[in-house]
């Protein structure tokens, strides 16, 4: 691929995230389901985090500066750390926390790799 025609490692990165932020706001039972009972809480917590994916992916194409990017890598990298406390007190949800873990962290990577990408 031409490096002056391909799409920017942040632009997919955000629309990713608007797909999984829209799955996890709109379907979270089907997302836990995969595996095992969703608790009340468990649903509820999914679909705040599809809104904050939701929300990061707005401000990302909307503003994608360095800052920007490197922001949303540390709401990630938070939200990675959080996961895995969970999975450390919580072993009926140790799966799914590490799973969890395992997303932040790529999101995590992926915003950091195209904060640190120069512009053209």
């Amino acid at each position: 691929m031409d490096p002056t025609t391909a799409v920017p490692v942040w632009h997919t990165s955000a629309l990713a995230r608007v797909l999984w932020g829209g799955t996890l706001t709109l379907a979270p039972r089907r997302v836990l389901g995969a595996l095992g009972r969703p608790s009340g809480l468990a649903v509820a917590t999914l679909r705040v985090l599809g809104v904050r994916h939701l929300v990061q992916a707005a401000v990302t194409l909307r503003r994608p500066t360095p800052v920007v990017l490197t922001g949303g890598a540390a709401a990630d990298a938070l939200h990675a750390v959080s996961a895995v406390a969970l999975a450390a007190v919580d072993r009926r949800q140790r799966r799914i926390a590490l799973l969890d873990t395992a997303i932040a962290a790529g999101w995590m990577v992926l915003d950091l790799r195209a904060a640190r990408r120069p512009r053209r």
